[in-house]
């Protein structure tokens, strides 16, 4: 059975957590460094032969995971702009803001590409181990 990402917090309940008092920056910052981790440490356990019936289920938390990943890029490309102001006249400030905005493009689209492959390969290993 697929789980759409609107339904992470069923999947796990920490997904969702409370409001930070910690500054923003140091917010994004830090769960940053713990998306890392967390890539590190699946990428470190998944050798492991003994989780291959777990594969469909990390797979989908994977595709999860990029779905939100897109959804936040979108508003780091709003609140970069939004930082930065709006381009002037000036075509050098132009050209900056146009390459961001066509890097942040460019990224949402592998993501969305990324997810779709997670979803893929989560169908077949589920397939696979006979899930």
């Amino acid at each position: 059975m697929s789980r759409s990402p609107s339904s992470l917090s069923d999947m796990h309940p920490a997904v969702v957590s409370s409001p930070s008092t910690r500054p923003p920056d140091n917010e994004l910052y830090d769960r940053g460094c713990d998306l890392l981790e967390a890539a590190a440490a699946i990428r470190q356990v998944a050798a492991d032969p003994q989780v291959a019936r777990a594969v469909p289920a990390v797979l989908g938390c994977l595709e999860a995971a990029l779905h939100e990943l897109r959804g936040a890029c979108t508003a780091l490309e709003e609140t970069t702009e939004h930082a930065r102001g709006r381009a002037g006249s000036e075509p050098r400030l132009r050209a900056i803001a146009d390459r961001m905005r066509r890097g942040f493009t460019n990224l949402e689209r592998a993501l969305t590409d990324a997810e779709a492959a997670a979803t893929a390969a989560r169908s077949l290993a589920a397939r696979s181990l006979g899930a």
